[in-house]
């Protein structure tokens, strides 16, 4: 059932009987709402091998539509199936190799590891390494990367976006880092380079209440009042469906029209826009930007006063370092939150540091302006394999299958059901009369047909072989058992290269990862402007560099590198035994091994001898104060019990 909700009024800048729906306080920007649906229905190729994609792996196998040619109409392969009479049957071999692409990304975590630039600042890299993980835990980025790498296996592409401000469902203000719905996303479509450098628009489709859109965006009640003025239909407007959280929405998405009618449509449009203004370069402090065209006059009588200092010092003009400045477009980044009528409800430049959109888009694989998909590459095999199981049935269905011939005139005075039911009785009897020259063989003979054509199941191996092969996930890396025969030297060193058939999508989303952490520690550079204490469970991190200082960060020039995660099983293992044979040798005592070790045990042993510590610590104390007041130690001894 179709359950698109089709408004006829949702269209840009259109009411009821012709008239134009305006705000007041209010702007328009309808160009740019346009530019921005034709990024979106550029991108329509994209969703539907994204949708196709999505169906082999996790849905229905045999949803590609076909010509009847009794009807001459598009039906599903499922549907066609069933009408020769064969049952559609499916091996979802895809959604194995998925399950364990994602599981290798599940067991092999990362983490943001920031290095300042200046060696002796070390500790404020540390602190920064602190303050990235702690948005990792509060924004659950291990469940939203699994599902962004399961979205770029499935479309080319995923996305996230990274702000700073009150996210109404944790109730907090603080870094948060939202995934992105494909089908919801829209970019320029003429990009080429992989690192997306040359985007000149990217944007987001957003469907909300009424309420939420009135809580983000009226500024006063003029505002408010605009805002129920474009979203009325929708006021009060309840919606019930009982095919919720099956994805109908992104079957049916469109760019004016929501979802669903209880809802309303906001549009989020990053454009990188230009003006004219004057570059400028301060050769005195090296710094540069780009400033009015009106402040030309102001910069002179910088270089003036400049001038005069220096001659007053019986400097040599030409030694004089002053701002130099020269006619220049400056490009930069402008969002609006639009209505799908072209009202902007709220608009400006990029407020972060980092000067450019809030979003992190990954494509892979990327070539020549051309987005592929990881599905899409075995489809065919999965197809095939899916044919050769209902050919095999059908042929098994259509073959004999213990049928029984008999010479009626071999069994005198018996009828037919009697034979038959002699035949399939436990302990049957039947008297044969054997004419000269027959045998039992020629009376009753029961015939089984062959269960399939020859070379079927050798085909059905062959496509199973095949899509392991061309996924890359082979039976090493999914873990199964080897033949007896193979050595474990082999074993091992098919395990090592299985590994190498996705590393490139592997390696591909670790950058993806480390261009989110990046302008994750820009924005918190940005907007942590007091100290924090980042209290983080482990010992990887010393206590003074959980103490978050914003004015040591904000001035550090910081890189972010993305390394393998202290958290999984096989590093704290191998971290374990070299602290043991590091204190075996002497190397270091109980307490440095607790403090460093990944025991579940050591915090507590680490406590209970640092409270024994403390006990001494005090008695010695507690002792020597005696000494100095002359009380003997037998009556401190006898104080303390």
């Amino acid at each position: 059932m179709n359950r698109k909700f089709y408004n006829r009024r949702l269209k840009p800048g259109v009411e009821r009987g012709g008239r134009t729906r305006s705000a007041i306080s209010l702007t328009k920007a309808t160009d740019v709402l346009k530019e921005a649906e034709n990024a979106w229905w550029g991108l329509s190729e994209v969703r539907k091998k994204a949708a196709r994609s999505q169906m082999y792996g996790f849905e229905d196998q045999w949803g590609d539509l076909v010509i009847d040619p009794a009807s001459g109409k598009k039906v599903t392969e499922s549907a066609y199936i069933r009408s020769q009479g064969k049952v559609p049957l499916k091996n979802n071999v895809i959604r194995p190799i998925l399950k364990n692409i994602d599981g290798q990304f599940r067991n092999n975590q990362t983490k943001p590891v920031c290095v300042v630039r200046d060696k002796r600042e070390s500790k404020i890299g540390e602190m920064m390494s602190i303050a990235i993980e702690y948005c990792h835990q509060i924004n659950e980025t291990t469940e939203m990367d699994a599902a962004s790498l399961t979205n770029l296996m499935l479309s080319g592409l995923c996305a996230q976006r990274v702000e700073y401000g009150m996210n109404p469902a944790k109730q907090n203000l603080d870094v948060w880092v939202y995934p992105t719905n494909t089908y919801r996303l829209f970019f320029n479509t003429d990009i080429e380079d992989p690192r997306t450098w040359d985007l000149r628009i990217i944007g987001e489709m957003y469907d909300m209440t009424l309420s939420d859109i009135v809580a983000a965006f009226a500024r006063d009640k003029t505002t408010c009042d605009d805002i129920y003025r474009i979203y009325g239909d929708h006021n009060g407007a309840t919606w019930a469906d009982s095919f919720g959280l099956q994805g109908d929405q992104n079957k049916n998405m469109d760019f004016y029209m929501p979802s669903r009618p209880d809802l309303c449509r906001v549009i989020l449009v990053w454009k990188k826009e230009s003006r004219e203004a004057l570059f400028c370069r301060d050769l005195l402090s090296g710094e540069w930007w780009y400033s009015n065209l009106s402040d030309r006059k102001s910069i002179d009588v910088l270089n003036k006063q400049r001038m005069e200092e220096a001659l007053a010092n019986s400097m040599d003009p030409e030694d004089v370092l002053l701002v130099e400045y020269t006619y220049s477009i400056e490009q930069y980044w402008y969002y609006r939150y639009m209505t799908p009528f072209g009202d902007v409800l709220q608009e400006g430049r990029s407020p972060y540091w980092h000067k450019e959109h809030n979003y992190i888009l990954n494509i892979y694989p990327f070539v020549n302006g051309k987005v592929f998909n990881f599905v899409d590459d075995f489809i065919d095999q999965q197809k095939y394999i899916n044919r050769t199981l209902t050919m095999i049935d059908f042929i098994r269905s259509s073959t004999a299958k213990g049928l029984l011939i008999v010479d009626e005139d071999a069994f005198q005075g018996m009828s037919r059901e009697q034979i038959v039911d002699e035949y399939v009785r436990y302990n049957g009897v039947l008297f044969v009369r054997l004419k000269q020259g027959q045998n039992i063989q020629n009376i009753v003979h029961q015939y089984n047909g062959s269960a399939a054509v020859a070379g079927d199941y050798e085909l059905l191996n062959l496509q199973l072989k095949l899509i392991n092969d061309i996924s890359g996930v082979n039976s090493a890396m999914q873990g199964q058992t080897p033949s007896s025969n193979t050595p474990s030297s082999l074993y091992a060193q098919q395990v090592q290269n299985s590994s190498m058939n996705v590393k490139g999508l592997l390696d591909s989303f670790r950058n993806f990862q480390k261009k989110r952490d990046n302008k994750v520690m820009k924005t918190i550079q940005q907007f942590y402007t007091s100290a924090r204490y980042i209290d983080l469970a482990g010992s990887d991190y010393s206590k003074e560099s959980k103490w978050y200082d914003p004015e040591k960060v904000q001035d550090s020039e910081i890189d972010v590198y993305i390394t393998e995660g202290s958290n999984t099983p096989v590093y704290q293992m191998v971290m374990n035994e070299f602290l043991m044979e590091l204190y075996k040798n002497q190397a270091i005592n109980v307490k440095q091994l607790l403090e460093n070790s990944s025991l579940p045990f050591a915090e507590r042993i680490l406590e209970s001898i640092k409270r024994d510590e403390a006990e001494m610590l005090q008695a010695q104390e507690e002792g020597r104060m005696a000494q100095l007041q002359g009380i003997p130690s037998e009556v401190i001894g006898q104080i303390r019990a």
